[in-house]
């Protein structure tokens, strides 16, 4: 596991009341699913914003992201598919006051593979700007929900089940 693996699991994990997460390639393996999941257990509000497959710079990415929705949204981590244009900042902001900022994805790729670059800072100033400009972006977004995701055609189902099984190379 990476360091910055680590630090967001960490980070989610010591979560209180909410964590805000925006990436443009979000695949959360089995270990993020679950400390996401038990923090909701815990009462904190877990949200999620990521591009609408029509406007990322990747399809097949948000179709293999789309495949893992199911388990978020059952486990109550709220999803957002951003509609405006392409969102690419790679922020997660926890309780307002810690804040990581940088370029890596939400992925097991950039966390082990590539050469990422993250800065985590404990500022509630930078927080609140931070959860400011998600708020502002939500705007622009729709919120998926668990019924309205279970019943997507069976069409899209299979494009994202084909789109997964590449998930550790994209």
């Amino acid at each position: 596991m990476s360091s910055v693996q680590v630090l967001y699991y960490l980070a989610i994990s010591a979560a209180r009341r909410e964590v805000l997460i925006q990436n443009p390639y979000m695949l959360p393996d089995d270990d993020a699913i679950k400390a996401m999941a038990a923090a909701v257990k815990r009462g904190v509000d877990v949200r999620v914003m990521v591009p609408a497959t029509d406007v990322t710079d990747s399809a097949i990415v948000q179709h293999a992201a789309h495949h893992m929705f199911g388990a978020l949204l059952k486990n109550g981590i709220r999803v957002y598919e951003y509609k405006k244009t392409l969102l690419h900042q790679k922020v997660m902001v926890v309780d307002g006051t810690w804040s990581c900022v940088g370029s890596t994805n939400f992925d097991d790729r950039s966390f082990q593979h590539n050469d990422e670059i993250s800065m985590a800072f404990l500022d509630p100033h930078i927080g609140q700007q931070l959860r400011a400009t998600f708020s502002d972006d939500l705007k622009f977004a729709q919120q998926r929900t668990f019924e309205e995701w279970s019943h997507r055609s069976l069409w899209h189902k299979t494009i994202d089940g084909i789109a997964y099984l590449g998930h550790g190379q994209l």
